[in-house]
């Protein structure tokens, strides 16, 4: 094919190898190039808003911290959150999941809007969404949309296959969603921002990856009673 042809090209954030059968995170970007007349600012909103999922993978609260603007707020999936909401979600979502395999897929750039199709692969190791880990591997597609003012993502809506999701979770997530499309009003907890240090051992998530479910799960239950002690 031309080198000038529309083509996709992979930039792969290998954070290592796999150790006690645990990969550590990978994040896989497809794009084509920026167009010829983009502007500084087209190219900066597109990496801040990739940064954000990167954060993310990486575990790295502090710079997702760091990329949300204080008044952030995320939209999606019938949820509605503030910026240490979204943060303690993601911090959840992080902690149960493991070999994390996310590809950013389509960017659509439009002056301060970002949209990007997602599709995250990982393996339920702990308890998510009411229901308990069940180590089935699953693939979640999505799209979100982030706005970004002054190098800061201002606002997330995001779309994602809740039903299929929560279809290969089964057991009592799937029994959440009924609930939840259904148009009961059940009252949940919104999620609990954890500080920075969580799932961070010597200073990054590596060597959580690289733990068992049940070493996780543990190292999961040791930190929540010991915040607890603290507060």
């Amino acid at each position: 094919m031309k080198r000038n042809s529309i083509l996709s090209f992979a930039i792969i954030f290998t954070l290592t190898v796999n150790t006690y059968g645990q990969n550590l995170a990978t994040l896989i970007v497809n794009e084509t190039p920026a167009p010829n007349n983009s502007s500084p600012t087209y190219i900066e909103n597109k990496n801040t808003a990739m940064a954000v999922s990167k954060a993310i993978l990486e575990a790295d609260w502090e710079k997702l911290d760091n990329l949300l603007d204080d008044n952030f707020t995320y939209t999606g999936d019938g949820y509605v959150f503030t910026k240490d909401q979204y943060i303690g979600f993601m911090q959840d979502m992080r902690s149960a999941f493991s070999d994390f395999e996310m590809t950013l897929d389509k960017a659509v750039v439009e002056n301060d809007l970002v949209s990007i199709k997602f599709i995250s692969r990982a393996v339920n190791t702990g308890k998510f969404m009411g229901a308990p880990a069940n180590k089935k591997h699953l693939e979640v597609n999505g799209i979100f949309m982030r706005k970004v003012k002054d190098g800061k993502v201002i606002q997330e809506w995001q779309t994602t296959d809740l039903l299929g999701t929560m279809t290969q979770i089964g057991g009592g997530s799937l029994f959440f969603y009924s609930v939840f499309v259904g148009g009961m009003h059940v009252k949940t907890k919104p999620p609990v921002r954890k500080p920075n240090d969580f799932l961070n051992i010597d200073g990054n998530a590596d060597s959580f990856d690289k733990m068992s479910a049940k070493e996780k799960n543990k190292y999961i239950k040791k930190y929540k009673k010991d915040l607890k002690k603290k507060a």
